[in-house]
């Protein structure tokens, strides 16, 4: 059984919701820290740097990792945006004969709007490509309208059915649910993708974190395995990271870095280091769609045109109601949420960090 924890420490409270941490710290006023497992932590802790950092040896490192994983589990299968992450590793499952069970995508729109779901679309076309022979199915999960009926409860936001970790869906999109009950069971383990590395300048120098934005999304379920992030292959974790030092020139005390923080053509050039797959599609490689502040993003926008084109103003509506009913419940609390007066979001956290040295992690 593979367990990647990632929770809030809320006083001697453990949580995978962080709302459900913000009522404890109301009662207690102990406040919520993001812990990333101690496991993970340990693993790359004062690990020398490895001798060979390049794209070739990235890719070696996860190609092992991933016959390992096929090896050792019934079924094995991809939770698949189709972005730069998910596609590398079916992209390496396919070239290197790793057979994928099922890849399994959550599409956006009610009514199969392809504006809606342009990006999942993209990268199922390339998934279904190999249905059948390298892959065994291809599971496109569409949301209907009675999934809407989840506003109706106003405290819907502290159900780990809605929401894990930070996300704060402004569409339904319940990825943590469905894959919770992909791996009933024990025999299977479903491949996620997380975000690439990310950094704050301390003291001079870069440290390494995790923050609780995507990763938070499959908190507390067991056999997902966070590819780029696994902490049974810490060299793969640390090889990331010494190949995104090129790339900090120049930055000041205090400032983060990340993939999501830099221009187009900085991405595409971090993809080549990281030795990711670039897909056909630009707009997926660069994450033009999404990313975007309070989950707002092109997606979150036509959906809900989408919705009232359809005669569903009202989700409209209860779903800005509800954002204005978590402002009120939690905006008096310390670094809980933000607000563009509309929309809310819980304010990012970071999980412990580790400095980067020359030839080593931490220390």
């Amino acid at each position: 059984m593979y367990n990647f924890k990632l929770y809030y420490q809320c006083g001697k409270q453990q949580f995978h919701n962080i709302f459900q941490a913000f009522e404890h710290q109301k009662q207690t006023g102990h406040f919520p820290k993001f812990l990333v497992d101690p496991e993970l932590l340990q693993a790359i802790s004062n690990r020398k740097k490895p001798k060979d950092i390049s794209p070739k040896a990235i890719k070696k490192l996860i190609v092992t990792r991933l016959k390992d994983l096929r090896k050792k589990y019934k079924k094995l299968k991809i939770a698949y945006s189709g972005g730069t992450d998910s596609y590398t590793i079916l992209k390496l499952c396919v070239e290197n004969d790793i057979y994928i069970d099922e890849t399994i995508t959550v599409m956006a729109s009610l009514y199969g709007d392809v504006r809606v779901d342009l990006e999942y679309l993209a990268g199922l076309k390339l998934a279904k490509a190999y249905e059948g022979t390298k892959i065994g199915k291809c599971v496109q999960i569409t949301p209907n309208v009675t999934d809407l009926q989840y506003l109706d409860d106003p405290n819907w936001f502290l159900d780990t059915r809605y929401v894990r970790g930070h996300y704060l869906p402004v569409r339904p999109y319940w990825l943590g649910e469905i894959i919770r009950k992909e791996v009933a069971g024990g025999d299977t383990v479903v491949l996620t993708g997380y975000e690439k590395p990310k950094f704050v300048i301390e003291d001079g120098k870069p440290s390494w974190y995790v923050d609780d934005k995507t990763a938070g999304e499959l908190m507390g379920i067991e056999n997902t395995v966070p590819v780029f992030l696994d902490k049974e292959n810490p060299d793969l974790v640390i090889s990331l990271a010494y190949a995104s030092l090129p790339f900090m020139q120049g930055l000041k005390e205090g400032q983060y870095f990340s993939y999501t923080t830099c221009d187009s053509q900085t991405k595409m050039k971090m993809l080549d280091a990281y030795g990711y797959e670039k897909t056909p599609f630009n707009f997926v490689n660069v994450a033009k769609l999404g990313k975007q502040k309070y989950s707002f993003n092109t997606k979150a926008r036509y959906f809900l045109k989408d919705l009232e084109k359809h005669g569903h103003s009202n989700y409209r509506k209860k779903l800005f109601d509800a954002h204005s009913h978590i402002a009120n419940l939690y905006g008096d609390l310390p670094h809980a949420v933000d607000t563009d007066g509309r929309l809310v979001q819980p304010v990012g956290r970071l999980s412990q960090k580790i400095p980067i040295l020359q030839d080593k992690f931490g220390g």
